[in-house]
């Protein structure tokens, strides 16, 4: 879904891709001011600074929770002393599409679980990071693997959603948490009556609140 905007959605220390005179680099976005320009690594060869003259054509895309940003512009100057930079300028027309079936929306919210392989039941408690009317994103203690399916319950502000089924869809591990080092994407499976209505009053909410947030 295209989304138009003139705003992007930019995060100092984001990876983006830089296409320039047909080379394709890896650099990190280092700043910005709206309107007027954009920083990123200056792209190294080799060891040596890529050398980028005045009104090179730079074609940077990324890709930052689910939204594909992709943008053309034009180099101001190259800085390759002690620190490289490149500068670039702010981009008059940017192309942004959501690459997701569903909005998505923060959350921190506690979730306990189990799944159940033959005789054996697992337990685990987490908290759910983020949340769409498709699935959830869950950090927690223990591993899983992919497409397990687990029954959680978690209390919304707005309703419960108890022993409600669901798949799990993508693993990663984040080594920055001692306590809850497992991140992982799940899929609900056959939403019950009370977690749809559970969900859909959760969701609403959210989405008033980021409209208001956006005025």
């Amino acid at each position: 879904m295209a989304i138009q905007t003139n705003e992007i959605p930019f995060v100092m220390g984001q990876k983006a891709t830089a296409t320039i005179r047909g080379e394709v680099f890896t650099v990190c976005i280092r700043g910005w001011k709206h309107g007027q320009y954009v920083i990123t690594d200056l792209p190294k060869v080799g060891g040596e600074s890529y050398r980028v003259a005045p009104q090179t054509g730079v074609q940077i895309h990324f890709i930052k929770d689910g939204l594909f940003v992709n943008f053309k512009s034009s180099a101001c100057y190259a800085l390759a002393q002690a620190i490289s930079l490149l500068v670039i300028e702010y981009p008059r027309k940017v192309d942004m599409h959501n690459l997701r079936k569903f909005e998505r929306f923060k959350s921190n919210i506690p979730v306990s679980f189990f799944y159940e392989e033959g005789d054996n039941k697992y337990e685990d408690r987490g908290i759910i990071r983020d949340i769409s009317s498709g699935g959830a994103l869950i950090s927690h203690a223990k591993p899983l693997s992919k497409q397990n399916i687990i029954c959680l319950t978690a209390q919304f502000p707005e309703g419960n959603m108890n022993l409600q089924y669901a798949v799990v869809e993508n693993l990663r591990k984040n080594p920055k948490s001692e306590l809850s080092p497992f991140v992982t994407g799940v899929k609900w499976k056959e939403l019950s009556q009370e977690s749809e209505v559970s969900l859909k009053q959760l969701i609403s909410q959210r989405s008033k609140e980021r409209r208001d947030n956006n005025r």
